[in-house]
């Protein structure tokens, strides 16, 4: 391969790049939808059992859904756990929500407090939301830079 060519594939892979990125721009229900998945979760300890498996399940069926989605409004499904520095957003948020679940099913289930869990189920939707705009912000960067 001579210079040419290595620049011409360097300038494909940066165009390849800015599309992703240019795809990757999700609309706010997008973000919004995130962030009413993980309050789903951490606010499901309030519930009873059934109700509590109910929503559960409904947030994985609504994470296929949103794959689904994603795929058909841009024609891919980006895993927020890719390498790069947007797995450090995702890594944080999931300690987050980890933690924020943990306390939840602990003021719900051991000390039978349904108000604490939905508090912390609100508190979830907010970072999470927050957090897939920055998710995104950081991917576009990367794409970008």
């Amino acid at each position: 391969m001579d210079q040419a060519e290595a620049l011409a594939a360097l300038a494909a892979k940066e165009k390849a790049e800015e599309q992703l990125a240019k795809a990757a721009n999700c609309p706010p229900w997008r973000h919004a939808a995130f962030g009413l998945l993980m309050a789903g979760i951490v606010a499901s300890p309030a519930f009873s059992f059934a109700i509590r498996t109910a929503i559960l399940i409904a947030v994985l069926a609504a994470i296929a859904i949103l794959v689904q989605s994603d795929r058909k409004r841009t024609g891919m499904f980006i895993n927020g756990y890719r390498r790069g520095r947007t797995r450090m957003v995702a890594s944080g948020l999931l300690i987050v929500v980890l933690l924020l679940y943990g306390i939840s099913t602990y003021y719900g289930l051991a000390l039978g407090d349904s108000l604490t869990p939905l508090l912390l189920g609100l508190a979830a939707f907010l970072i999470a939301t927050v957090a897939s705009v920055i998710w995104e912000r950081v991917f576009v960067r990367e794409m970008c830079a």
